[in-house]
Formats: C-alpha cells, structure tokens, sequence
C-alpha cells in the first residue's frame, strides 16, 4: 500500500473531537448552513421526577415541518417548470395554427405539428354527423388525414354538456363515449386521452379535438385545462371558417 493512501485512509474517517474542533473555530457554521441542523438529533434532557423535556419534540417537529415544506416547494418547481413547457408548446402551435391559409393547412398543422410540438401518438378532430357518406367525399379520410366522423350527440355524451375539456388518464378503465370512433383504427394504442370541444360559430356542428397517447397518466383529470380550452378556441376559430367556406 503506498503512503498517499494510508494518508487518505487516516483522513477519510473524521472523529468526533475533530468535528468538535471545527465547529468551535468555525461558531457560525450551522447559521451558513441551516439545512445541516434538519438533520441532526436534538438532545434529550432528563429533568428528572417523570418530567418530559418538550423541547426535544417539538425540534423534531419542526424539523419534520421543514422537510415537508421542501418536498412541497421542490413539487411547487416542478409544477411550475411543467406548466412553463406547456404553455411553451401551446403558444408556438397557436402561432402555426393562425399562419394556415386554408383547410389542407390547417388539418396539416393539427395532425401533424401538433404531433410533434405537444409529444402525442395521434390528433384527431371528430365530427358528428349522420350523413357521414356525405361529408366523406369532401372532406373525409381520403382527402385530408386526421377528420373522422361520430355519431350525434356523441360530444355532449363524451365530455359532458356543460364542459368543454375531458381529460382521462386510463382510457382501458374510463373510455369516453365514442371511443371506438373518434380514435378510429388505433382506438387500440390510446391509453390516455384529452379530449376538446370546439365551438364553431358559423358551422353549426359539434367537433371534438382529441390527443390520443400510448402511455397511461399522461392526462388526469389533476391538470389545468386553460392552455389546453384556449388552444382548442384557436383550432375552432380557423377551422370554423374554412369549413363554412366549404359548404357554401
């Protein structure tokens, strides 16, 4: 063994009098590095006469406090940075959206750049009605990719009357109303899905804008839905017109 590791031996294992030592030349230590005294033991004082020296719980506590607060404020961060990302996302797919000059543009940017900015297996924007041969051959699945058509009522049935965003975090436990058919050929791979009610003011027709992920609690009921209701007023308000232009 050479001499520099019996030196790195000696000097790995720090005693108490050393410790000791360094705490009285260095008084204001704990006060720098107040996160030090979270994890220290505070004494025990025996006061004799069966009376219990509170002081030792109550540090305890607060010490326990301490850690909760931290673990409440690094969860606070994370939200935060989440949120930041999201709204991120949301604003550079608002940006595409309004940028389109026509309905192929359009259904471009939601299935596909909407893919790729917000992370998704699949978007799909659901139309209800009952003549679905109609609309097929003008706008369908053979001329533009990512438009399928559900049965009526199914939007209210799906996400509710009086809302306009379902977000479901196991799509095999709670699958929405429609299921089968907004999520067309690949109902199979979703595992968790948000799914938006647009609201066209021209079009009088209810449509879904639906993300679909392979992977569960991707979306819970948990998250915010304000980016998410403004980004689907972004989709209904481009493509409220140019379906109207269609079908005049």
């Amino acid at each position: 063994m050479t001499k520099g590791s019996d030196t790195a031996k000696k000097t790995s294992h720090i005693t108490e009098e050393q410790v000791r030592a360094f705490l009285k030349t260095h008084p204001d230590f704990l006060k720098k590095n107040s996160d030090v005294v979270e994890a220290l033991t505070p004494p025990e004082r025996d006061l004799g006469n069966g009376i219990i020296d509170f002081q030792h719980y109550m540090v305890k506590n607060l010490q326990k406090d301490s850690a909760a607060l931290k673990s409440r404020y690094d969860v606070l961060i994370d939200f935060c940075r989440d949120n930041m990302s999201v709204q991120a996302q949301v604003h550079q797919a608002a940006l595409r959206l309004i940028r389109t000059n026509s309905f192929e543009q359009l259904l471009e940017a939601v299935t596909l750049d909407l893919v790729s900015l917000f992370d998704v297996d699949v978007v799909r924007l659901a139309m209800e009605t009952d003549k679905p041969g109609r609309y097929d051959t003008l706008y369908g699945e053979t001329n533009f990719s990512g438009i399928v058509f559900i049965d009526p009522g199914t939007v209210d049935a799906a996400i509710g009357k009086k809302k306009n965003v379902l977000l479901v975090d196991d799509c095999t436990k709670k699958t929405p109303a429609g299921f089968d058919q907004i999520f067309a050929d690949c109902n199979e791979l979703v595992e968790s899905c948000a799914l938006l009610r647009l609201e066209l003011e021209h079009v009088q027709k209810q449509i879904i804008l639906a993300f679909g992920v392979r992977h569960k609690d991707r979306f819970h009921p948990g998250q915010g839905i304000e980016l998410l209701h403004f980004l689907a007023q972004i989709v209904a308000h481009q493509l409220d017109d140019y379906l109207h232009d269609l079908m005049v």
